[in-house]
């Protein structure tokens, strides 16, 4: 237990100070746009504000300069002087918190659960074939054109690898994996719990706060990250896309709930734009849904009278929104350009000549076996791609994977035949704020996945916020039942949620987890190497199993290919690209 203590305690105590700078940063923003902090939500909100906004920066940085030691002293300078100007708000927040105990003690437990998970051997397959290596290059050079030639999962343009390369730093240099994915798993819960309790709170007023219902049955599905094998000490993309999803919606349900154009509610608009810019470069597999909720909700403000109060305000927020959103997606197309030579890779879409980039060829192989693996892994294209015969198999899977589809499509079934059965109930009463239309984002976005790339771990978080919709649904539509009865119905299905987790979590058997060997810390080995020279000279790493590369020196591939050539003998910044095949 004692040797537990000195990595617990070093996972917290980074946990807490990069959580002030993000918030900071948060901050700033909020004072650029006249808004300041004065309630609890918007110091959450704040901390996605200041991700995002470091994600922009390192986007630009990282065009010059590594993503180093340097670039982490000046945010945190940054950071420090916000905090400073903001101290009086930020003492008074604090006080607030120390009186809510029942927020102190959830949340301290979940910090103390997830600190003891989140020393863990790392697992995930990911991890160590694609996204330790990506944060190496980030780490070691500004970015490197024609990366993708090296190793084509280099080529994926996911800034999130930005953020964990920026976290390499102090006692964590080189093994951010343990704190990077706790960290935005912990911001987000802080703001689940918070929903739930004021919900609690405020079960018998008048009024449900929609949000509240949806962040709160999202909780089991935050907690049952920490249960797998190497459950949060990775660095998979799908899990930021996940929370960044989840906050989607939140931020929307409010906008859908307070936003009025006389109510002079534009941060509700900025906020849900902020998210959807900074979730559409994450992952592509977000960018439909975000694009989605952008079309619905631009409808639902011009219906609700946008363009009543002043013409010039809506040109400017409109104009400001299109400025946000360029901020985000030029320097991420740019960066695509620059490591493959298409601004979205693997899509073949936005092609720019140069000597480095991905021969066409490799993105057409690459799009079939990405169609492929997410519909039949390990099959061959044309058995899988011309024919359905992989649809049955598929399916199987996807109803084997219990907690991610069929406890929500249960939860969701059950929710929608008690909207139907409240739905013949209630036509004398008024309808309803929120309609079965709410729903539509969500379904267009599950129509994509399921023809693109069906893959049940790019829609776990959809069927979750399908499941939470309609709870949501069901009990704004049983208006002769007590809002007090329907809240407590809500935390039920919540608690079902909990406890199945608290099942599955016990199954696994993965805890409790002992102090590991290398300062409390389980590491792996790095794995056994073997040198490939290519045509040119240039000498690269591969493992000699397994395929992944872990922490291997640099570079280093799964896929050696002898006609990959350094544009700059012995300049890895310079980068790779292919010599052209004799005819």
């Amino acid at each position: 237990m004692l040797g537990l203590m000195q990595p617990l305690g070093l996972i917290i105590v980074s946990w807490l100070w990069l959580y002030l700078l993000f918030c900071g940063l948060g901050m700033a923003v909020l004072g650029a746009l006249r808004m300041r902090a004065a309630n609890s939500q918007q110091w959450l909100d704040s901390f996605w504000l200041g991700w995002a906004l470091v994600l922009l920066i390192l986007q630009l940085w990282h065009f010059a300069f590594p993503v180093n030691d340097i670039i982490m002293l000046l945010l945190a300078a940054g950071a420090a002087l916000s905090l400073w100007r903001s101290r009086l708000a930020l003492r008074a927040l604090a006080a607030r918190l120390w009186q809510d105990k029942a927020f102190m003690a959830l949340f301290g437990a979940c910090v103390l659960w997830f600190a003891s998970r989140s020393i863990e051997l790392p697992a995930a397959y990911d991890s160590g074939y694609r996204d330790i290596q990506a944060v190496m290059w980030i780490d070691a050079y500004a970015i490197v054109p024609g990366l993708g030639n090296l190793f084509s999962s280099l080529a994926y343009n996911h800034p999130t690898y930005l953020y964990n390369a920026l976290l390499d730093f102090g006692v964590f240099s080189g093994r951010s994996l343990y704190i990077a994915t706790g960290l935005l798993l912990l911001a987000y819960l802080a703001l689940a719990l918070q929903a739930g309790l004021q919900l609690w709170r405020n079960r018998n007023h008048s009024v449900l706060r929609w949000s509240c219902i949806f962040a709160m049955l999202t909780i089991p599905y935050i907690i049952q990250y920490t249960g797998g094998r190497s459950g949060i000490t990775h660095f998979l993309t799908d899990t930021v896309v996940d929370l960044l999803g989840f906050l989607t919606v939140i931020y929307w349900l409010d906008f859908l709930q307070d936003w009025q154009p006389s109510a002079n509610r534009d941060y509700l608009l900025f906020r849900l734009a902020v998210i959807v810019a900074v979730g559409s470069i994450v992952k592509h597999t977000y960018i439909v849904f975000g694009l989605a909720i952008a079309a619905l909700t631009a409808f639902i403000w011009l219906r609700r009278g946008g363009l009543a109060v002043s013409k010039r305000q809506a040109a400017g927020l409109a104009g400001g929104l299109c400025l946000l959103a360029a901020a985000f997606a030029l320097p991420w197309m740019a960066r695509g350009v620059v490591t493959s030579g298409y601004i979205a890779y693997p899509f073949a879409i936005g092609r720019v000549e140069r000597d480095w980039t991905i021969p066409a060829y490799q993105i057409e192989a690459r799009q079939r076996l990405l169609t492929t693996n997410t519909r039949q892994r390990g099959s061959d294209p044309q058995d899988v791609l011309g024919s359905w015969d992989w649809f049955a198999p598929w399916l199987s899977r996807l109803a084997e994977n219990s907690f991610h589809v069929a406890l929500p499509a249960t939860i969701s079934t059950i929710a929608l035949l008690l909207l139907a059965v409240g739905k013949l109930g209630n036509r004398s009463r008024s309808k309803p704020a929120l309609g079965m239309w709410v729903l539509s984002p969500l379904l267009v976005m599950l129509g994509f996945w399921f023809v693109s790339f069906p893959n049940p771990k790019y829609a776990r978080w959809l069927f979750w916020s399908f499941a939470a919709l309609c709870v949501l649904l069901a009990a704004l539509e049983w208006q002769q039942i007590s809002l007090q009865r329907r809240v407590l119905g809500a935390f039920a299905v919540c608690a079902i949620g909990l406890l199945y987790t608290a099942y599955v979590i016990v199954r696994l058997g993965n805890f409790p987890l002992p102090a590991g060997p290398a300062a409390g810390f389980y590491t792996r080995e790095q794995p056994q190497v073997r040198l490939f020279e290519t045509e040119s000279g240039l000498q690269m790493n591969v493992p000699r199993y397994g395929g992944q590369c872990w922490d291997l020196p640099l570079p280093c591939t799964n896929t050696p290919n002898t006609r990959v050539y350094a544009r700059v003998p012995g300049d890895l910044s310079a980068g790779f690209a292919y010599a052209a095949e004799e005819s």
